[in-house]
């Protein structure tokens, strides 16, 4: 198995876990040069994937800047997507509905996504994912 490939966005990490997982720890607030990185990052390390599955951990974010969810619903991506968030308020699971919600509409985005209380499920999750766009 290759090694695992990490890079620190403000006080965020983002690690990609082969084959094919991207993990985001958050923490803090999460600010819009911050998406911007995670764009870059994102077509740089996974430009080669048909697909992206991303496991979003909201466990220590405290807040997410306004200028950031417009960031995130405008990245141009036509790859099917499946997010799974762990954690996370309240208040926050109802800013990323409405930001996965834009980007479905606006930016055209296969995007599905789901919210867990904890790592295992979320995991297992993003593994039927995985079977469901491979065509298995």
């Amino acid at each position: 198995m290759p090694p695992l490939r990490q890079a620190v966005i403000g006080e965020h990490v983002a690690t990609i876990e082969p084959p094919d997982l991207l993990i985001l720890s958050f923490r803090g607030v999460i600010r819009a040069p911050h998406v911007a990185e995670y764009a870059a990052l994102r077509a740089d390390l996974l430009s080669d994937q048909r697909y992206l599955l991303t496991l979003a951990d909201l466990r220590r974010v405290e807040d997410v800047e306004p200028a950031c969810r417009r960031s995130i619903a405008a990245i141009r991506d036509e790859r099917a997507q499946a997010t799974a968030f762990v954690g996370g308020s309240f208040r926050f699971r109802v800013v990323a509905e409405l930001i996965a919600n834009a980007a479905r509409v606006f930016a055209h985005r296969k995007l599905a996504f789901r919210f867990f209380p904890d790592e295992a499920p979320a995991r297992a999750w993003l593994a039927d994912m995985r079977r469901t766009f491979r065509g298995a």
